[in-house]
């Protein structure tokens, strides 16, 4: 297929086209280019790691989806906000060239977390200390009492893992007293305390992130409370980078681009996006721009009394019709807002099964998945009590089809309206080969595969 074709090519034996559905109206709902922006949550990743992950999840999605892939740069390529690697999917009938691109800020995040001990321990009681005090944990409970159980965890698990640790000593100091004295005994019994704490911490502290999680929570805080003026300054570079791609989409053939971001990610896209629209009223009006928000944490700052700002951007997006936004949610997944409007910060109900591509009158669009359906049922398993790797599944790709695959927004042949507008996403428009299915329209504008199989659920 060449770089300009976007008729589907049937192969022998398929259905003619049904009548109703143009070839122009087919075309424009196919992508040939589409850049996809992609902002991790806190973590210290680096884009080397990206570039382990994005090879890796790409071969996957071959894999699954029957397609042929390959990544085209043999490193990432440096932007001046991070990292982006070209790639090519190709099925029986349809061919994509995406690009993948990494709006980096581990290196902030890297910092942060690489504070002294004692700069950690004085900000996780500050933190917390503020939470309580602000009303931010009363509202986490009000708003999903799931996130709340899970924010309270972090610290019944640091309280537990620090109690266990004092009992060791304890015991440690009571048997040596007799050999020792009551002052050495006491000394040793000190020691033991400290060094069972600081071995819990490390082991299974670092299985259940705990670390991670209190540095999280501090940073949470200080970002809501505008204590974190560098990350500002990213997001405004990150607002940048966006406006310097759509501006300059329709003279490199780019047909959408997809603005996607990770658990606390999440919030800092939507900022972006937000940002882009206030410094250029004509942003998204050259090429179509998207918001995909995965395991989003964007209520645990804007619950926060002084999360004025990122409540405001939230809102400056939701209100700009052009800009489509979905949002995926799973209650597999506790670290993140189950059934919350990350906008109105109110109880929300999931999108019907099927709409009218690009509709997008719910502000954002939200899409129930299933984790476990991502997964083999014996990764999942194994999984089961590793909530933050369940967490990070909404942004890799699927070891079977399922409902959400991020990757086939990355590499997908449809438009990203046509796989949000309905439930199954790719996989009602695919075939077991990887074909495209044909696609037809009924009188309401919703976009419809063929068979039978591929019904919303």
């Amino acid at each position: 297929m060449s770089d300009v074709e976007h008729d589907i090519v049937r192969t022998p034996g398929r259905p003619p086209r049904p009548e109703g559905l143009t070839a122009v109206a087919e075309r424009d709902l196919r992508v040939r280019r589409r850049h996809v922006f992609f902002v991790a949550g806190y973590d210290a990743m680096s884009a080397e790691g990206h570039d382990r992950i994005f090879r890796r999840e790409l071969a996957r999605f071959g894999t699954v989806w029957g397609a042929r892939t390959a990544c085209l740069d043999a490193a990432p390529v440096p932007t001046p906000t991070g990292a982006l690697w070209r790639a090519r999917a190709q099925g029986p009938d349809w061919e994509t060239a995406p690009t993948f691109e990494l709006l980096a800020w581990d290196d902030i995040a890297r910092a942060d977390m690489a504070r002294p001990v004692r700069s950690h321990m004085a900000g996780s009681v500050r933190a917390l200390a503020d939470m309580m005090t602000s009303g931010t944990i009363a509202a986490y409970f009000r708003t999903s009492r799931r996130y709340g159980l899970f924010f309270l965890f972090t610290y019944a698990l640091l309280l537990t893992f620090w109690v266990v640790a004092a009992a060791l000593g304890f015991a440690a100091g009571r048997a040596l007293a007799p050999l020792a004295g009551p002052w050495l005994a006491a000394g040793a019994g000190i020691l033991v305390a400290l060094g069972a704490g600081a071995l819990l911490l490390r082991w299974p502290g670092r299985r259940f992130r705990l670390r991670q999680s209190l540095d999280l929570a501090e940073f949470s805080v200080d970002f809501a409370c505008g204590r974190h003026p560098e990350v500002d300054a990213r997001i405004a570079a990150f607002a940048e980078r966006l406006r310097a791609v759509e501006a300059a989409a329709p003279a490199e053939g780019i047909d959408e681009i997809i603005v996607a971001g990770h658990s606390l990610g999440a919030m800092h896209a939507v900022s972006a996006v937000a940002a882009a629209l206030d410094a250029d009223p004509a942003f998204g009006t050259r090429t179509r721009v998207r918001i995909l928000t995965l395991g989003s944490t964007t209520a645990k700052f804007a619950l926060h009394p002084a999360g004025t700002r990122l409540r405001a951007a939230a809102e400056r997006v939701a209100d700009e019709a052009r800009i489509g936004w979905m949002e995926i949610q799973s209650r597999d997944d506790i670290v993140s807002f189950y059934k919350v409007n990350p906008v109105t910060l109110a109880p929300a109900t999931f999108a019907e099964p099927l709409l009218p591509a690009g509709d997008f009158a719910k502000r954002p669009l939200l899409r129930h998945v299933e984790i476990r359906e991502m997964l083999t049922p014996a990764a999942y398993r194994r999984f089961y009590f590793d909530v933050m790797r369940l967490h990070c599944q909404c942004f890799l790709a699927n070891e079977v089809r399922a409902r959400h695959d991020f990757y086939a927004h990355i590499c997908g042949p449809l438009a990203f309206d046509v796989t949000a507008a309905h439930s199954n996403g790719l996989r009602a428009y695919l075939d077991p080969d990887g074909t495209l299915r044909p696609l037809v329209t009924d009188a309401d504008g919703r976009i419809l595969p063929l068979e039978e199989n591929a019904r919303p659920q």
